[in-house]
């Protein structure tokens, strides 16, 4: 092999523009190897004719990556939206991962990713969504060589969980800056991987001391209580001037969740492992004592749930004593810097909080999420605590490499406070939730779940930062130095992460509203820009939406057990005069309002459905009907409702009120073929008794008498998802949509003659991972359909 064209000396990092010296590691590297010059031409994005109704943002976006080598390329993970790259020329975010569908969706739970250092045409994707036993495929490695237009996918031995809690340390993922083909993988209680070919085939790293013996089994959704997820190995760092380029990196680093040691060193290229010298201990337990971590625990340790590579020549540690994303920064942490050279560790950590109360709070340490470097200046750093919740969080800046932090904001006095920034949200104005706080609070708040910050390795003036629900961003950092404010705005445009469960297009006014997890859904009078937040009431989870057939302006909205209505096309809304008592607060159950918009039947997910005449003044229990049921109205005679559901013991059933909802009788319940795993219960516009029924792995039925007669709809195999929409030219029945599996194939359909053909409407490479919440056809424009996600947001397509 021959010798580089390039003497990279150890130190060099210090002396250059790193993004500089490793672009020339990376032609030093390529032509070692025997490889011509990677080709750095951007693929082409194609949507296919799909576009995203604009929320901007929507969920937790744990990891914000960077690449080194090449200027303007950067990736994000979220965690269950699935991953995006960076657009330099129109500041916006291309997924990636849309060939995900229902078979496996896990690919969008982004578990880490690496973008190469040397060739930065290549990136690796770490995709599982679930440790548990949700998602049934297997995690995947995404190898790619055209930065993520395409991907050969990789199997591996173990899950991942991108969505789980800790999703927000790392980076999991490292390729060695010496030789890129070796990469490390940390797993979540399965060990230390390594790859030798760029991630296409992976070993386990057998010497590796430890798997990490921390876990969390407490977390809300975790039916199994026997069940541990374990935090594992949580970073991996190289130090570049350890090795040469092509001959691979000696020294390696790795940070576990383990109540003993904390972070490994490898000093022979992964070979052997060692605890790292002088680490902090941190409190350390019993070493034989496994962890159970609970979300919120008083945790006695902390640890360092990130490690990052500063060209100074050290490696940067950002400790806490809970994993996030929930747990709070008054839990304690610290930061931590470790020099390769002297071998020495530094205690940079952030300084109390302002509110730090000794009654109420444990420690003055200041729990971390996420701190950055500046590869143009080492000695800058900035940190952001992890959830002070109240009353913001906290983002610094240090300039003499952590000796001394400025905060982004100080309190002047109870209760004012003086800001250093500002944020503009004109992008997603939702993100003020619609209301105003009082000082110390504001809205919009800097953020919350805040697990990654990043700063351009090519622009000492751009920085970025994740949180709970967007990423906000700034091009003014450098401003923070000189006295002037640093302008934050939404950087987010591109990513749609909400996990949709309802959505209505009504025959007149406005032509989409939807219901969603988290921030409640919205009303979107273009689909082209994002909405304000409806508040009156603020409902988080929003399982149900409906409109009044004859009087389309009247909707209703319902989650969380409150139930809102608006008269005038969604312009105003009102709570309901009361609420369902003891109606389920999660996101379960549905809402129905006749066609006239003088009866609205609400079944809660546990509690047999109930009636109202007077908007809620009184709420009367529907006769006949079992907990749990699906309810629609009649699109045409408003003293008629119809429900599907199973009664305990009984068998499933399909229902029929003609008094308004105050009684129910068994229309049918004979007619179900299998084992019903969904229900989508839709009422036809302008038909009277015309209904669809999709029941998942039970199929797809149609009823045109009112639910007494069913025909099972030939070739389907699943149908979770049924809508309807404009009827084709010349015809006069609407257009059916389903994102379904037909004669073996999923896809999103379109049939234009109820249901006796289909035409597949997407492609493998727009799928949407698990879209089969919830579809509508718009009834005013013939081919528009408009498709709910769980996590990439509201899918729209016209006919090209």
């Amino acid at each position: 092999m021959r010798k580089s064209g390039y003497p990279v000396p150890a130190m060099v990092l210090i002396a250059f523009s790193v993004g500089f010296v490793l672009s020339l590691w990376a032609c030093a590297s390529a032509g070692s190897m025997g490889r011509k010059a990677p080709d750095r031409t951007l693929p082409q994005y194609s949507q296919n004719g799909w576009k995203n109704v604009k929320i901007v943002g929507g969920g937790m976006i744990p990891g914000i990556i960077f690449n080194t080598a090449q200027k303007g390329i950067a990736y994000v993970r979220t965690d269950m939206g699935g991953a995006y790259r960076w657009n330099s020329e129109n500041e916006s975010w291309i997924p990636l991962t849309d060939f995900a569908g229902v078979d496996d969706y896990g690919r969008l739970g982004i578990a880490s990713i690496a973008t190469d250092p040397v060739e930065p045409n290549r990136v690796i994707i770490a995709s599982g969504t679930y440790t548990n036993d949700w998602d049934k495929t297997p995690s995947q490695m995404l190898v790619s060589e055209d930065y993520g237009g395409t991907f050969k996918r990789i199997n591996m031995p173990f899950k991942m969980g991108g969505n789980m809690p800790g999703r927000g340390v790392g980076e999991r993922l490292a390729i060695d800056p010496n030789n890129n083909r070796i990469v490390y993988f940390g797993s979540f209680g399965d060990g230390l991987w390594r790859s030798r070919d760029y991630g296409n085939t992976w070993e386990e790293v057998k010497s590796f001391p430890t798997k990490g013996n921390v876990y969390d089994n407490d977390f809300t959704f975790y039916a199994d209580k026997n069940f541990k997820h374990f935090h594992g190995i949580m970073w991996v760092i190289f130090d570049p001037a350890s090795g040469t380029p092509g001959q691979g990196s000696k020294n390696i680093y790795a940070g576990v969740a383990d109540t003993r040691q904390t972070i490994y060193e490898s000093t022979d290229a992964g070979a052997t492992w060692h605890p790292l010298e002088g680490q902090p201990a941190m409190n350390v337990r019993n070493e034989r004592e496994h962890a159970h971590l609970v979300e919120n625990c008083p945790c006695n340790k902390y640890y360092p749930l990130r490690g990052i590579y500063s060209p100074d020549g050290s490696l940067i540690t950002a400790w806490n004593a809970g994993f996030g994303p929930y747990s709070s920064s008054f839990q304690g942490g610290k930061i931590w810097k470790y020099a390769f050279a002297s071998k020495k560790w530094e205690d940079i950590s952030l300084p109390p909080s302002p509110f730090y109360n000794p009654s109420e709070h444990k420690t003055p340490d200041r729990g971390v999420g996420c701190v950055a470097v500046d590869w143009q200046n080492p000695n800058v750093l900035v940190a952001v605590t992890l959830n002070n919740w109240w009353p913001d969080e906290h983002i610094y800046r240090s300039t003499d490499g952590g000796k001394n932090w400025d905060p982004i904001w100080d309190m002047d006095g109870w209760p004012d406070r003086i800001n250093k920034y500002s944020i503009d949200i004109n992008m997603a104005p939702w993100l003020d939730w619609g209301e105003q706080k009082e000082l110390p609070e504001e809205n919009p708040k800097l953020g919350w779940c805040i697990a990654c910050i990043v700063i351009d390795p090519f622009n000492s003036n751009v920085m970025m930062y994740g949180t709970g629900a967007t990423i906000y961003g700034t091009k003014n950092l450098t401003d923070w130095d000189r006295n002037r404010r640093v302008r934050f705005e939404v950087m987010a445009e591109g990513i749609e992460e909400c996990a949709i469960l309802d959505l209505v297009s009504p025959t007149a006014g406005v032509h989409l509203f939807s219901a969603m997890g988290d921030i409640g859904g919205f009303i979107h009078a273009n689909l082209n820009r994002a909405p304000n937040m409806i508040v009156n009431p603020t409902i988080g989870g929003v399982n149900s939406i409906d409109y009044a057939a004859a009087k389309p302006s009247y909707l209703i909205r319902m989650g969380d057990g409150k139930l809102g209505i608006s008269s005038d096309s969604g312009k105003t809304w009102k709570p309901s005069e009361k609420y369902i008592e003891g109606a389920d607060t999660g996101w379960s159950g549905t809402a129905a309002v006749s066609a006239d918009s003088r009866i609205i039947v609400w079944a809660p997910g546990n509690l047999p459905p109930h009636w109202t005449n007077n908007e809620g003044k009184t709420w009367t229990v529907c006769t006949g009907l079992p907990p749990g049921t699906r309810v629609v109205s009649d699109r045409v005679n408003p003293a008629r409702f119809y429900a599907f559901g199973k009664p305990q013991g009984g068998r499933d059933a399909a229902y029929s009120s003609v008094d308004g909802g105050r009684t129910f009788q068994v229309m049918n319940n004979s007619f179900i073929k299998g084992e019903v795993s969904a229900v989508n219960l839709k009422a036809v516009t302008g038909l009277e008794g015309e209904l669809w029924l999709a029941a998942g792995e039970a199929g797809l039925y149609h009823s045109a008498d009112g639910g007494k007669t069913w025909t099972s709809l030939a070739g389907i195999d699943i149908a979770p998802i049924i809508g309807l929409g404009m009827a084709a030219p010349g015809a006069s029945y609407q257009c059916l949509y389903t994102n379904a599996k037909i004669r073996g194939k999923w896809g999103i359909y379109r049939s234009e003659d109820k249901g006796a053909s289909w035409i597949r409407i997407n492609d493998d490479a727009h799928q949407f991972g698990a879209a089969t919440t919830t579809i509508t056809g718009d009834p005013r424009i013939y081919g528009r359909v408009y498709l709910g996600t769980n996590g990439r947001g509201i899918q729209y397509r016209d006919l090209e």
